[in-house]
């Protein structure tokens, strides 16, 4: 597997578990903004 596959499969893991985070209400989308030092508008994407 290349660098760049391996990097986009862990991103999507990641994305998933804040996802899944925020819908099981262990986190808002506001509190991992702030997290990552994103805008909200930023993670909505």
């Amino acid at each position: 597997m290349s660098d760049e596959a391996l990097l986009k499969r862990l991103t999507t893991k990641r994305r998933s578990a804040v996802v899944i985070n925020i819908f099981r209400g262990k986190t808002t989308p506001v509190g991992v903004a702030w997290q990552q030092d994103l805008t909200v508008a930023e993670m909505e994407r």
